[in-house]
């Protein structure tokens, strides 16, 4: 192949994986993943609206991004409520104008053996981790249509993919979320939208800190997954994130990506 000055030129573009012109919808944007996710979009030059129940600590992150040079929003919603997910959309489109990345990161657990696991924690945690995420992809995906296309990132997890003992409903939940990613990347592959999911191993999260304090041998079991032998830190989630949602990745829908030590290789 022939190689153009022209050609040559364009590349330092595509290296950059810039995000700017672009505004995303981050769930579960108060701590942990999401919010790490929400800062590195930010500062690849989307604007970002930081999605969540608890307002205070959204509102906080959008003060500090802003006060920084980003742009940043902080919107109140509960994912598995319909209406306060599309109050939340309408929020966003009125003030960026569009919705090109959405970022499905809200989401919880709940550990216990299948004969004492209570109905409804079962229930909490499928309704966040799955009907959330649908309910967004569903919404976020009507203003993308209108506009010509978008990217959206779901956040799954192995344990959606190669079982776990007493987490019978994150794993459940999280191998929804696997299929929800196929089934839309299909369904809209023609209309400019892609989807895809990443599958984060065990990262130094306030949820991983939450589960070994109720279980101290949990960190033990879920390190024996890791070959890398360490649990990840957050910043190693955004940079595979800032490329699937910039144009660099246009070719990717309906891929599911492992982001954990080697786990998946095992």
């Amino acid at each position: 192949m022939k190689i153009t000055n022209a050609k040559i030129t364009a590349y330092p573009a595509l290296r950059v994986f810039s995000l700017e012109g672009k505004s995303a919808f981050i769930t579960g944007a108060s701590s942990g993943l999401g919010r790490e996710i929400a800062i590195g979009l930010a500062m690849s030059g989307a604007a970002v609206a930081l999605v969540g129940r608890r307002l205070a600590p959204l509102e906080e992150l959008a003060a500090e991004l802003n006060g920084s040079g980003y742009q940043a929003i902080a919107v109140s919603a509960d994912v598995t409520k319909s209406a306060e997910v599309q109050a939340g959309i309408r929020t966003v489109v009125e003030r960026f104008g569009r919705i090109d990345i959405l970022v499905n990161s809200a989401g919880t657990t709940w550990r216990s053996p299948i004969v004492e696991f209570d109905e409804a924690q079962y229930d909490r945690v499928v309704d966040l981790n799955m009907k959330g995420t649908f309910l967004c992809i569903k919404y976020a995906g009507i203003e993308m249509l209108k506009t010509g296309g978008g990217s959206i990132i779901n956040v799954g997890s192995g344990a959606g993919q190669n079982g776990m003992a007493n987490s019978i409903a994150y794993c459940a939940s999280k191998g929804g979320v696997t299929m929800l990613t196929k089934a839309a990347a299909i369904e809209w592959v023609q209309q400019g939208i892609r989807v895809n999911a990443i599958m984060p191993g065990t990262f130094k999260t306030p949820l991983l800190e939450e589960c070994i304090e109720h279980q101290p041998d949990y960190a033990e079991m879920i390190m024996r997954n890791h070959p890398i032998g360490r649990f990840g830190e957050l910043e190693e989630i955004v940079g595979i994130c800032v490329y699937l949602a910039c144009d660099n990745s246009k070719f990717m829908t309906g891929d599911i990506i492992f982001i954990d030590g080697g786990g998946n290789a095992k």
